[in-house]
């Protein structure tokens, strides 16, 4: 149940950081929940597992309010690839930001602290 609740408040921390702050709010949550849950075994799954979810959930709401399937063929066909590979791409680059800078704050936060 803890990790339950913490996963689903990373994720709006992830969204809403996402939504008003950009993309570049991923890593400064990821760093923060990284340095804040540095003794826990999960910390760097669940960065990684709440980004997906919160990137994912944006995409899925920018699909809902315009026309993301004519976007994502386009960009697809400049880049020579399905534009359902874009989606992912982007789901993994969301995913990578939060993993890096959970284990960057960690490891310094280790560092940092005594014993």
């Amino acid at each position: 149940m803890k990790w339950t609740l913490q996963f689903v408040a990373l994720s709006l921390a992830f969204a809403l950081g996402t939504w008003f702050g950009g993309w570049w709010m991923v890593p400064v949550v990821g760093a923060l929940y990284g340095a804040w849950g540095m003794r826990q075994r999960v910390t760097i799954v669940t960065a990684l597992l709440a980004s997906v979810a919160a990137w994912g959930a944006l995409l899925a709401f920018a699909a809902m309010a315009g026309p993301m399937a004519r976007l994502l063929a386009v960009l697809g066909g400049l880049l020579h690839m399905p534009g359902a590979a874009l989606i992912v791409l982007t789901l993994a680059y969301g995913g990578l930001l939060a993993v890096t800078s959970a284990v960057v704050a960690r490891g310094l936060r280790r560092l940092a602290t005594p014993g």
